[in-house]
């Protein structure tokens, strides 16, 4: 297991942690872990967890428009789209306005590669791609950034793996492998260019899980340790 510490400048953001909320953000690819890592999280600092689908039911409205979606992306991918980001963005305003600490299962940051890579794929029109950029940045400016991003970086097949072994639905059989190849590559393009807040970068491929595949023990505590030093002094956890 490794830790990559990305954040080259960490002086800069304590001196505008005023400027940000109270969330620690998790992103990475389909089936990366981030609700495994978002609720080992929760559990010990005994905060909450806003997940990206709020519901696991097979009927639940989430996930009935994903089914749709992998089943025909061009048809149903704007609308999918701006149904997450609202979603993300009503959790932040939720998590500034109640001023307390919060684990994010995925970043309103990150929500843009899923619509650029699905442009990229021309299964998204230009004009649906800029109504979506539109909305988007028009709620960043009402948001503060995060406190640190946490990001699981995992190969395409550990990720298409733990995507089968959820059985969520039917999303085993329905997304497309190249899909997954070129997320994980626009994931990656983004990680390396994120600089409003801290950024921490772990490898959660098999190794790091245990044979029920849960976080190991020695892994969770170098995430505790490398997100620490970027958690503001009033918010310690």
């Amino acid at each position: 297991m490794t830790v990559s510490y990305t954040c080259t400048n960490k002086e800069n953001y304590v001196d505008k942690g005023a400027s940000r909320n109270m969330a620690i953000v998790i992103d990475g690819i389909i089936g990366a872990g981030k609700s495994t890592v978002g609720h080992f999280l929760s559990d010990m600092l005994q905060v909450p967890i806003f997940e990206e689908l709020k519901d696991d039911g097979k009927e639940s409205l989430a996930q009935r428009m994903l089914d749709l979606f992998y089943a025909d992306q061009t048809r149903w991918s704007a609308i999918i789209q701006v149904m997450f980001l609202n979603d993300r963005f009503k959790d932040l305003k939720k998590i500034e306005a109640e001023g307390d600490n919060a684990i994010l299962d995925r970043s309103i940051y990150g929500d843009e590669i899923f619509a650029k890579t699905i442009h990229e794929r021309g299964q998204m029109t230009a004009d649906e791609f800029h109504i979506y950029r539109d909305l988007l940045h028009n709620m960043l400016q009402h948001i503060k950034a995060p406190q640190v991003l946490i990001y699981i970086d995992v190969s395409v097949d550990t990720a298409m793996e733990r995507i089968n072994k959820r059985a969520r639905s039917t999303e085993g059989d329905l997304i497309p492998r190249d899909y997954m190849e070129d997320l994980r590559r626009n994931y990656e393009l983004w990680f390396e260019q994120f600089d409003l807040c801290p950024k921490v970068r772990f490898d959660l491929n098999n190794s790091a899980l245990d044979d029920n595949g849960n976080v190991k023990e020695s892994v969770k505590l170098e995430i505790l340790e490398a997100i620490r030093p970027y958690v503001l002094p009033e918010h310690k956890i």
